[in-house]
Formats: structure tokens, C-alpha cells, sequence
């Protein structure tokens, strides 16, 4: 990979890097048109973790995190099998690739990324529904696979157009 990784916080997304973090979104089919005010408000939530994979300044790859717990209350209806928790998590609500770049190499450095800047702030578990027709919870299961704490499969995800995912929790606390 020829790109850098850049934690973000909310100041530093200004408006034009806005404008191609949500047209990455869309552009991938991960969002639709009606998401883009939705997602604009949770980039600049500063509790919120954003990554992003920048080649030549433009945003090829975002992960997307928020607090577990809050995350919970909006996913309620589609699982309510996801508990809140007491142990400090984050839930990853969105991971998007370009098209151009896509691969699981990318999407695993992001999650990685992604883990890494919530270990700096004192978090050490992520959840996420995670997509199975791609192989990404296979793939990021079998990553984790020491770490995994719980995986559940959903057949009829309505949140991801009625795919099946599996619901993931995995601890990812440095090794020393």
C-alpha cells in the first residue's frame, strides 16, 4: 500500500475531505444518498474514531467507529440480541473501500488502524455486524481468532439489504 492512514478528529475533516469521505460511501454502495446527513453528523462526533486511507490526498478507505453502548440503541430493532456492555467498546458501523482498491488486505490494515486508536483511548473490544458474502467475517474472524469473544450469524440482516452477517465482539488488546 502506497497511501498513509490518518486518525481524524473532527476538526480536522473540513469540507472538502467531508465531501469525498461521504462520495466514498456512496460511490461504494455502502451508502445511500439518504445516509450522506447521518454520516456528516457522526464524523464529527469527537467520541466517534475515523480512519482514513489517503493516497495523493484523497480518501481511499474510511472506518468508521462509535461507542458500543450507543450504537446498541439504534441497532435494537434490527438485533435485539446486542447488549449494551460494561466493558469498554466501540462498534464499527462502517468500513468503505474504493472500488479501484478494493481487497481485504486494505479492509483488515483499517480495522487494524481503526483498533489501534482505540486501544490509545482506553478501549480494547470492537463489535460490528459484519458481511458474509464478501468472506470479511470469515477473514476478520479467523484474524482474531484467539480474540474472538462472540460471533452469532443474523441470515436476514435487514441493515446490510437482508444479507446475512455475523455479529461479532472481539477483544484486541496489544500483545506485549
Amino acid at each position: 500500500m502506497t497511501g498513509t492512514f490518518q486518525v481524524l478528529s473532527p476538526d480536522e475533516i473540513g469540507p472538502e475531505l467531508m465531501r469525498a469521505i461521504l462520495r466514498l460511501g456512496v460511490e461504494s454502495g455502502t451508502w445511500q444518498a439518504s445516509d450522506v446527513e447521518y454520516f456528516e453528523t457522526r464524523l464529527r462526533n469527537p467520541s466517534n474514531i475515523n480512519v482514513v486511507y489517503l493516497v495523493d490526498g484523497k480518501p481511499l478507505g474510511h472506518i468508521f467507529a462509535r461507542p458500543h453502548n450507543e450504537a446498541v440503541q439504534d441497532y435494537c430493532e434490527e438485533d435485539p440480541l446486542m447488549k449494551p456492555s460494561d466493558t469498554p467498546m466501540c462498534y464499527v458501523e462502517h468500513l468503505v473501500v474504493n472500488r479501484a482498491v478494493r481487497g481485504r488486505p486494505l479492509s483488515m490494515a483499517l480495522i487494524l488502524e481503526m483498533a489501534a486508536e482505540a486501544n490509545r483511548r482506553g478501549v480494547y473490544r470492537f463489535s460490528n455486524h459484519c458481511r458474509v458474502i464478501n468472506g470479511l467475517s470469515n477473514i476478520v474472524a479467523r484474524k482474531f481468532k484467539e480474540s474472538l469473544q462472540v460471533i452469532r450469524r443474523i441470515d436476514s440482516y435487514c441493515d446490510l439489504n437482508n444479507e446475512p452477517c455475523d455479529y461479532l465482539e472481539i477483544d484486541f488488546v496489544a500483545k506485549a
